[in-house]
């Protein structure tokens, strides 16, 4: 590859240097050698400032060849880990631990990369080693390497949870080796290991309160609320108890259980009147259910306090959903900090446009987006928004391709482009965008579903669209977007029964428009018409111009 300019002469000089230095008997080959490393950290310098991580990571491992320097191993595996090269990451990481035996970051490294690859030997290596070698001691060793699986995806699930449950066998009376083993199963859904693995340590640890938090999570997570709360009811008492109930509720309402979440926050609001956490909570809660005297009463006390920005936001979004536009407009505006501003002026552009104040709309947008480019990415796609809620699609597009030429490699724009280019009938193009996204991330499961969806729609490659979309199941198995996917893919290949348990899966889950309109043409398939009507007259009552919902009810029931 050809440098030019000062680059160029930057590196020829120090070649020059490490190669013209005269050598004498004052130790003069370690100089030569001192020149050569020096060389190749520059040229790394340079390649990584060109955004070119792997070169970078090359010349910096040539460096780690001549000077054994930790610093310099660890930034050659950064590199190739951003240029997302497997195997040179693996060999820099591998030099750095040998340079550093004590390195936890580059065991963590070379763990993740061998469970990617399957190997599940060398994940067991390293994990024995970083709990052996943990500064915390090994308890938290057990629980570093948990919190380091973990993170791998579904398809990954299976052997990381085999690699803890080995590492746990080792040390089986030791408490924290159990909770990390529960953690790992109850991220990958092995449920039944995971309340097995939480009551040993809730045993082993004489019933601490840590332990006692984690079987509550799994006994929530297999429906046992009883017990969970009967648990929590134990630990709630003291000046800690309103903190332990909004703790569990907010494991209630991960698992959307409602009610008893309510229930909790309730509880943990009487314990503790000041809890304003626990306050706005029960207000968003109410705002969900459409109970807007309820939410103002949880809500309004809270526009003083250190949540008043989030409780305007909620607020406005609720005067929104009542068509209450110049409330909601003075709601949005309250808010000026953090996120919530984002949110607040992205919902307020919303507002203008439904009120037919398009442009004023798409001005708030562009003015903040020059004044904050940061957030550009974001502010581009919720204009594209508006200009196809429109049905301005050739303008959308437009403001796409313009978004994508700005912030080159954001997949968020691309995948929203894909969406304006099949709208407008451009499947080639759709393809092409979400294509690039999976050469950039083969396990993007938004981009999977989001194709194996498009090709099943538009196309009869039902074999390629139903791998893809199954593919995006099992690295996110709880999405209803791509449950409703594999429905309708079941439904597409005449699998109409088994199409309808994943379709109700996904209508439980998310009751879009979309999931009951194919909800609905299944049940009306095999014959469930008066239930199917329901369902679409549910649907059309929240959403009466969705496009797909409108075009399966005229088509099958008018």
């Amino acid at each position: 590859m050809q440098l030019l300019g000062l680059s160029a002469l930057l590196l020829a000089s120090a070649h020059a240097a490490a190669a013209d230095r005269p050598v004498t008997s004052r130790g003069s080959p370690f100089d030569t050698q001192e020149a050569n490393a020096q060389f190749h950290v520059m040229a790394g310098e340079m390649a990584a400032n060109r955004q070119q991580p792997g070169l970078a990571a090359q010349e910096f491992l040539r460096a780690v060849a001549i000077t054994p320097d930790p610093d310099l191993a660890q930034r050659a595996t950064q590199l190739a880990l951003l240029a997302k090269d497997a195997t040179l990451a693996m060999q820099a990481a591998q030099r750095w631990l040998v340079i550093e035996p004590t390195a936890l970051e580059a065991r963590e490294v070379i763990a993740r990369l061998s469970l990617e690859a399957g190997d599940k030997a060398e994940v067991l290596r390293q994990a024995e080693a970083i709990v052996a070698g943990h500064a915390g001691g090994e308890d938290d060793g057990y629980r570093h390497v948990a919190l380091l699986l973990v993170q791998a995806g579904n398809d990954k699930g299976p052997m990381a949870v085999e690699v803890m449950h080995e590492l746990a066998s080792k040390e089986p009376t030791r408490a924290g080796a159990q909770h990390a083993l529960a953690l790992a199963a109850l991220r990958f859904q092995n449920l039944p290991l995971a309340e097995a693995s939480a009551r040993k340590a809730v045993a082993l640890s004489k019933g601490s309160e840590e332990e006692t938090l984690l079987l509550v999570g799994t006994l929530v997570q297999l429906k046992k609320l009883d017990e969970a709360t009967a648990l929590i009811d134990k630990l709630a008492v003291g000046p800690k108890g309103a903190a332990a109930r909004y703790g569990y509720a907010r494991l209630l309402l991960e698992a959307e259980q409602r009610d008893a979440a309510r229930s909790q926050l309730q509880k943990a609001l009487a314990a503790d009147p000041k809890m304003d956490d626990a306050r706005f909570a029960l207000g968003v809660l109410a705002v969900t259910d459409e109970q807007y005297a309820e939410a103002e009463k949880y809500l309004l006390p809270l526009l003083q306090g250190s949540r008043g920005q989030d409780a305007a936001l909620q607020l406005g979004r609720m005067e929104e959903t009542r068509k209450n536009w110049d409330k909601a407009l003075a709601y949005y505006a309250k808010v000026t900090n953090g996120m919530a501003a984002v949110d607040a002026l992205i919902r307020r552009s919303a507002v203008l446009a439904e009120t037919g104040q398009l442009p004023a709309a798409r001005s708030l947008l562009a003015q903040t987006r020059d004044q904050v480019p940061p957030l550009g990415s974001r502010l581009y796609r919720a204009e594209a928004e508006l200009l196809i809620d429109a049905r301005l699609n050739d303008e959308a597009l437009k403001l796409l391709n313009e978004a994508v030429d700005d912030y080159p490699g954001d997949g968020e724009l691309v995948y929203s482009r894909s969406l304006v280019h099949e709208r407008m009938g451009q499947l080639p193009l759709a393809e092409k965008d979400l294509r690039g996204l999976l050469a950039e991330n083969p396990d993007d499961a938004r981009a999977l579903n989001g194709l194996g969806y498009m090709l099943l729609v538009n196309t009869k490659r039902l074999d390629e669209a139903t791998e893809m979309i199954r593919r995006a199941h099992e690295l996110e198995p709880d999405d209803a977007a791509i449950i409703d996917s594999l429905g309708w893919a079941e439904y597409k290949r005449g699998r109409s029964k088994e199409a309808l348990a994943w379709l109700q899966q996904a209508y439980d889950k998310f009751p879009d428009p979309e999931v009951a309109a194919h909800l609905g043409e299944v049940l009306w398939t095999l014959g469930d018409k008066d239930r199917a009507r329901g369902i679409w007259d549910k649907a059309l009552a929240d959403d009466p111009d969705h496009r797909v919902l409108k075009e399966t009810v005229q088509r099958l029931a008018r």
